[in-house]
Order: structure tokens, then sequence, then C-alpha cells
């Protein structure tokens, strides 16, 4: 026996209802168990129950002695721990104190199962969702855990990728290991051998998979019908609503896609597919003004509203209404005609109003947060919709109810474009449109410029998100750590010179003291070889900011009666005192920038972790649990590329919804001042995730 759960319950904060609700159930070893049920009730909390992350409100969870539980939790992105592909995948097994032939032929071996070992020296960063899925599931196989717990591992990959997976996770029971899957797809029930079946936070069955299969009230109650193949409809009297010519895009030297060109008519539902990764939501930030192009153009009637596939970043407003009338908002909707939009658009994406409206939107499932950011971009009501995966990890009636959505926006006049990896999916599209047909496509047709259509170019505020991406990058290591004086050194030395040359670098009081101890971090940077251009870079950035303090400095500060006075201009003093004032700030800010740059550019995040522990060692002796204090360390290493990805997608969000796409002068910094809200709520969010990735990794 691994589990024995005895009339489990579990209700969240502030919560009215139970999430879960009076589960019983044993899972023996080697099992293989899918968990089926619609959005909301209560697969996802179940999973955390089983894997010790959260404890239940009532009830009682029996475990198996020393179990050590793998899960790949719903949100892909809350599980990555570390910026380079491989470097993610190999903590677990460094938690585990392996040799490092061992940590090499797993993180190999686990990379190579879910086909993205090419992506090795990567950054996580540059992944597209579904890679970042895959990597999840990379990074908890390496641990080889006793059970194996999944919350819709395949939600986000393709067809082709989602069938070696579950072949993979069936190879894996086979050898003994126990498996519980949670699930929307019927092919991957039919993998295992028993079903449970969630409703309303209730366990409603508990049986074989034939027996299930035989329920056939139940199982189609599960598994609605999908829809059917549409009448095509004849588009060749209407106008082009949307047309893309010969765009190119390329993150420095890696080429994305090159050369796509279609069409999409007015009034049409077109869909499109391609493998995972490929670029498509690459393409549709492009299309949407979000990305700046390489190359190419881009005509439409209208602006296109893209709903993202990462359905939480697109939502930052407290309740689900007030999200919904946001959008509308911004398009200069209001009074009545605005509850009448809410309303419908909250209807359309499957939430009805009366029940939501008032539902808090960081509370909601993560099937009920993706139609959340659904309806909030039909609240638009644009000419132009693109979808990025609209039915990713929804249950099967709502994927049903989204495609009929989207087959009634279309209906209406609107120009409607989505993505999918299901097949079936395409049925309802009055045009399918493979990567391939897209893809190194040479338009050299006549220029659409002069006809109704609009030429499109990136959004101005998108510059901020370029900005955003370098500074995320200054924060990460390299993918390959250069070999060097600094980076051969053991971890804990690593620690001990970096907080040396900080500390010195931040209590230097004296000009010729700032001056030493900024070479000091200038040769500690070059030895770690950081290139001269970088440590230039970023020391000419900090330039103006300086420039600025000196100015202020010299502005507002007056000068005491024994200082020498330089220049006296009547509006500014200039002293002696506040020139060496000046100069010692440059030095130290400088060198504290300079060292934390090298220092990062020289020690991966398992390092810096290492190094910690090793260093606080002796406090560990004394029963100080020094642990916390490296978690928070682990934390706060991978925690600045992820704020600066949160508030990427939180401007993404803004642009999209017309916020802040254009906005100059006063607005535009009283519209950033505005972020810092949303993204101390996601801080904290981001935090407890981070903190529970590295906890199912077996740190500790």
């Amino acid at each position: 026996m691994l589990y024995r759960l005895q009339n489990v319950s579990y209700s969240y904060p502030d919560s009215e209802r139970n999430a879960l609700d009076g589960a019983s159930f044993v899972v023996e070893q080697g099992e293989y168990i899918a968990i089926v049920g619609n959005n909301g009730s209560g697969k996802s909390t179940l999973s955390r129950i089983l894997a010790g992350f959260l404890e239940p409100s009532e009830g009682k969870v029996e475990t198996k002695e020393n179990l050590h539980p793998g899960i790949v939790f719903q949100q892909p992105k809350e599980q990555i721990v570390a910026g380079i592909v491989e470097r993610d995948t190999a903590f677990g097994p460094q938690n585990l104190r392996l040799s490092k032939a061992e940590i090499e032929l797993r993180t190999i071996e686990s990379l190579s199962v879910v086909s993205i070992a090419d992506k090795a020296l990567n950054t996580t960063f540059e992944l597209s969702l579904g890679q970042i899925q895959r990597l999840a599931f990379a990074g908890i196989i390496a641990l080889f855990p006793e059970i194996l717990i999944l919350d819709e591992v395949t939600s986000l990959l393709d067809e082709e990728a989602r069938k070696s997976l579950v072949e993979f996770i069936s190879q894996w029971n086979r050898k003994g290991h126990t498996v519980i899957h949670i699930t929307h797809d019927a092919d991957e029930v039919m993998a295992a051998k028993r079903v449970l079946v969630l409703e309303k936070s209730k366990i409603v069955f508990d049986g074989s998979t034939e027996d299930f299969k035989n329920n056939s009230e139940l199982y189609e109650k599960i598994f609605v019908p999908p829809v059917e193949k549409i009448e095509l409809k004849d588009f060749t009297k209407e106008p082009v609503a949307f047309s893309v010519k010969n765009l190119s895009f390329n993150y420095d030297d890696y080429k994305v896609f090159d050369s796509v060109s279609f069409e999409l008519k007015r009034g049409s539902l077109t869909a499109l597919t391609g493998p995972s990764g490929c670029g498509k939501s690459t393409l549709f930030e492009c299309l949407a003004g979000i990305k700046k192009y390489s190359s190419g153009e881009i005509y439409s009637v209208e602006r296109p509203s893209l709903c993202l596939q990462e359905s939480e970043a697109s939502l930052f407003e407290a309740y689900a209404a007030d999200d919904v009338a946001f959008s509308a908002i911004n398009r200069g909707c209001g009074g009545k005609e605005l509850l009448k939009r809410v309303k419908k658009s909250m209807n359309l994406a499957g939430l009805d109003y009366t029940k939501y409206a008032d539902r808090p939107s960081f509370n909601l499932s993560g099937g009920e947060k993706r139609k959340l950011s659904i309806a909030s971009i039909i609240a638009m009501d644009s000419d132009v919709f693109i979808f990025d995966e609209p039915t990713a990890s929804l249950d099967p009636e709502s994927r049903k109810n989204i495609l009929l959505s989207l087959r009634h926006l279309a209906d209406s006049g609107k120009t409607v474009l989505f993505s999918t990896h299901r097949a079936e999916e395409v049925n309802i599209a009055d045009v399918h449109l493979s990567w391939a047909d897209i893809k190194n496509k040479k338009d050299d047709s006549a220029s659409v410029e002069n006809s109704e259509l609009k030429k499109m170019n990136p959004v101005k505020n998108s510059k901020t998100l370029e900005t955003l991406a370098r500074y995320s990058k200054a924060f990460s290591a390299p993918p390959v750590i250069p070999n060097s004086v600094v980076s051969v050194l053991p971890s804990a030395l690593k620690i001990i010179l970096f907080f040396a040359l900080f500390t010195a670098a931040t209590v230097a009081n004296s000009v010729p003291f700032c001056g030493g101890v900024f070479a000091f971090c200038i040769l500690y940077s070059l030895l770690a070889r950081v290139p001269v251009k970088s440590i230039l870079g970023a020391l000419v950035k900090f330039l103006p900011w300086i420039l600025l303090f000196a100015v202020v400095q010299m502005v507002l500060i007056h000068p005491d009666p024994t200082d020498h006075v330089l220049k006296d201009f009547g509006f500014m003093i200039v002293t002696k005192e506040k020139v060496l004032y000046v100069i010692k700030s440059f030095l130290r800010t400088s060198g504290i920038i300079v060292t934390l740059r090298a220092f990062i550019f020289s020690t991966s995040e398992r390092a810096v972790m290492d190094g910690l522990t090793a260093v606080l060692y002796p406090l560990a002796l004394l029963k100080i649990p020094v642990r916390y204090l490296v978690l928070v360390v682990g934390i706060i290493y991978r925690f600045v590329p992820l704020l600066f990805e949160e508030l990427s997608c939180i401007i993404k969000t803004q642009i999209i919804r017309g916020s802040y796409a254009n906005a100059r002068g006063l607005k535009k910094i009283k519209i950033l001042v505005s972020f810092f809200v949303p993204l101390t709520l996601q801080a904290f969010k981001k935090a407890q995730y981070l903190a529970d990735a590295l906890t199912a990794r077996y740190f500790n």
C-alpha cells in the first residue's frame, strides 16, 4: 500500500466550498490510475495532497514510510528551477547526491525521453510552453520516483509528442512503477488500468478502465462527442481581412521562422496546426504587434486581439468580471453596454456570469483561468481575433463549447485564427493551415498597401519587452560557463570570494579605498572571463543614473560651512566634498554591479546552493536550520529572471488590451507604476511556486 485516503476534504483559504470533498481510496504499488473530471472538480487539489504539498482540512492520509513521489504540476513553468535546460534536469539528481557520471547520464536520458536533448544548452526562457512542459516532465523523471503523479502533463503537446510520452509512461508502469495520471484525453485514460472520476469535488466512480468505458452514461458525460465537420463556406467573394507576407523572425542568430505568408478572409474561422516549439506562439505575438519581426509585412483591417497561450499570465484584476471588463473599458465601452458585453463574453467562454462574476480570478482552477482569459479577449469585440491554444487544459465539454464560441464569432462577421494540436478540432474551421503550408512560402504578389487593409507595425511600447529580455539575460548564467580561474574554484570558496568583494564594495568609504576595491572587482570580473564589452556595457548603462544622482546632489544638498566651494551657480553649489561623494558612489555602485555580474557569469544555480550549504555547515552542526536560508537564496537567485518574465507577461497583457500599447509621457509612467500591484501579487505566488518546485526536486 502506498496511500490510503479516508474521507479527505480540502478547502482553500477564503473559499466557501470544498475543492475536494470526502475522498476515500487506496493506491497500491504498481498501479496505473487515471483521474478524470471537468475543470474545477478537484483533480489538481487531489494530486497536491498525494504529493504532500497540501494537508487535508478533514480526513486522514496514510502514506507508505519513506515514500518519494514525483509530481509534474499542471502549470509547467511553476516547476522550472534553473535558467539552462540541462541544469534544470540535473537539479534533482544533484539533490540525490549522485555521482557526476550518473547525473549526466540521467540528464541526457531524461531529455531524450521528451525529445529536447538538442535544447540542452538553451535557456529555459527560449523554450515554447510545450517544450517547457516536456522539460518539467524530464526534471521529475530524472529523480526515478517511486510514484509518478502527472497533472495534465500532455495538455500542451502536439499529437506525435503526446503519443510518445504516453507510451513512455506505460513502459514506466510496466517496470513496476506506480502512475497517477490526471488527464482529459480518452486515449490516455484507456492506457491506465483503473479510473477515478471526480464530479463537483467528490469521487463518483472508482473502478477498472473497462468498467468505466462500459458505463456509457458516465463515459459520454466525461468525453462528450467532438465537434462535427462543418459545411465549408464559399469565401471567394469575401474580402481579405488579414494578410501576412514573407514574415521572418530571429532570436539573435537563431531563425525561428522564415517567409511565413497567408491570408484570412473576413468572417472565416481558420485553424493553424504544427508541432510543439515550431514558432506558432512567436508568430502570433508578431501578428499582434507584441514582437518586432525581422522582415516581412502584415496588413489587417484592425490590430488583432490575441489571447495568449499562458492563461494565468493574462489575468491581473482581482475578480473575474473586472478582468473581463478591463478589456472592454479600454475599447471605449461603458454603462449598460459594458455589463451586457461582459456577461456575453463570459457566457461565450463557458463561465456563467451569475456564478463567476465575483469569484477571485486567482482562486479559479487552471481550466477556469483559461476560460476567463478567453472571455477577456472576446470582450474587446475586435474585427480580428487570434487564440493561441484556446482549448489546452480544458475538459472535453469545455473544449467543444469554446470551439462553438469561436464558430459563433466567425459567423457574426469576425475573422478568427486559432492554433490547436488536436486533429478533431480542425473540423470546426473553414480553413486548415498547417505550419508546413505557411512557412518558407515566398509571396511575390503585389503589395496590398493601397487596399482597405492597413499596414500593422509593432506597437511602440513593445520595445519595453526587448529591454526586459536583455536585463533578464544579464541576471542568468550563460549556457556554458567558461573555464576560468574563478569558475573552477570550489563552490564554498566562490561564495566567500563574492561576499568579500561585495561587502568591501558596499562599505568602502574613501575615494582611494573605493578605487582599490573597484580595481579588484574589475580584476575578479576579468578572471571570471566576463567579456570586456559586457563590463563596459553595464557601466555605460549605469552612468546616466550616476549623472542624474550627481545633479540632484549638487542642487538639493546644502553644503556645510567648512566645505570647499569649487563653483557657486546660485541654484547649485559645487563643493569638493560633493564631488568626492559622487565619485565614491560611482565606484561603490560600479564595483557592486561588476562583482554581481561576474559571480552570476561564473556560478550556476546549483553551485550557489552547494556553496552556501558548505559555508553554513558549522551553523547546521549547531542545529540551526540553515536549509531555509539556502532555500531562500536559491529562490532569489532564480527569482530575478522570473520577475522580469512576469513583468513581461503583464506588459504583454496590457499592450493587447489597449492600455499600454501606445502610451506616452506621464500616462506611460502612470501605467508602469500601476504594474507594481499585480507584479507584487504575482511575485508572492511565484515564490511559493518556486519553493514547491524545489521541494518536488527533493531539495533539502
